[in-house]
């Protein structure tokens, strides 16, 4: 995990990300998707042999590809940063601050891919009232990441201290 100073209203403190990188599920496979997808398709238009069929299962797999990166890709926050006692989310220019005790589940499918960690909040702030993120990658990916077991704990510990 990265460690870093941040300056917030003026203290510096001291926080941890805890989010994977997004580059490569929110930017690079979606271009590499709908780049190669293009492809077929100019492929299809400019030889002899047009397939209506293969036309159709273009775009088909386009219209699956947008429905698949809308649904489990493109709501992934960008970053993640834990600061002790709350976290600081970053979704393109939103940024919310929550902490512990305002957290109410925290769901994590991790044979999912990308893995997702869903946090679901008592009251909507600038992302709504949930967020989803992916965990950094581990080397065992059948094993649960200890930066969700940790945040379920110190979730709980922090209901249990109302």
């Amino acid at each position: 995990m990265r460690r870093r100073s941040i300056a917030l209203l003026g203290a510096v403190s001291s926080m941890t990300k805890i989010s994977g990188s997004t580059f490569y599920f929110k930017t690079l496979f979606p271009v590499v998707w709908f780049g190669l997808l293009t492809l077929f398709l100019l492929r299809a238009g400019l030889t002899d042999e047009r397939s209506l069929e293969f036309v159709i299962g273009s775009i088909v797999m386009a219209i699956f590809g947008f429905a698949f990166f809308k649904t489990t890709v493109w709501d992934l926050a960008d970053e993640i940063l834990d600061a002790g006692d709350h976290l600081i989310f970053r979704k393109g220019e939103k940024k919310q601050r929550v902490r512990f005790e305002e957290i109410i589940n925290i769901d994590y499918k991790h044979m999912a891919a990308p893995e997702r960690v869903t946090i679901h909040f008592l009251s909507p702030g600038a992302t709504g009232r949930r967020l989803v993120f992916n965990p950094p990658l581990r080397l065992n990916p059948f094993s649960e990441s200890p930066i969700v077991a940790d945040l379920i704990a110190r979730v709980d510990n922090a209901r249990g201290a109302q």
